[in-house]
C-alpha cells in the first residue's frame, strides 16, 4: 500500500496507519509474546517448587 500524502482524507490515512500497525503485530510478534510468557511462567513455577522444597 503507498503511504498516503498530506492531502489524501482522514479516513484514508487512518486506513493506512490501522493496516500497518496490524502487519507489523502478525503472527511472529503473537508467537514471541507466548514464547516470552510460557519462559515466565516456566521460572515462576520453578522457583515456586524450590522455595517450597528449601
Amino acid at each position: 500500500m503507498i503511504p498516503p500524502s498530506g492531502q489524501d482524507s482522514l479516513p484514508i490515512r487512518e486506513a493506512y496507519l490501522r493496516q500497518r500497525h496490524h502487519r507489523r503485530f502478525g503472527g511472529r510478534g503473537w508467537t514471541a509474546a507466548w514464547v516470552a510468557m510460557g519462559t515466565v511462567a516456566a521460572w515462576l513455577f520453578v522457583a515456586a517448587f524450590a522455595g517450597l522444597g528449601h
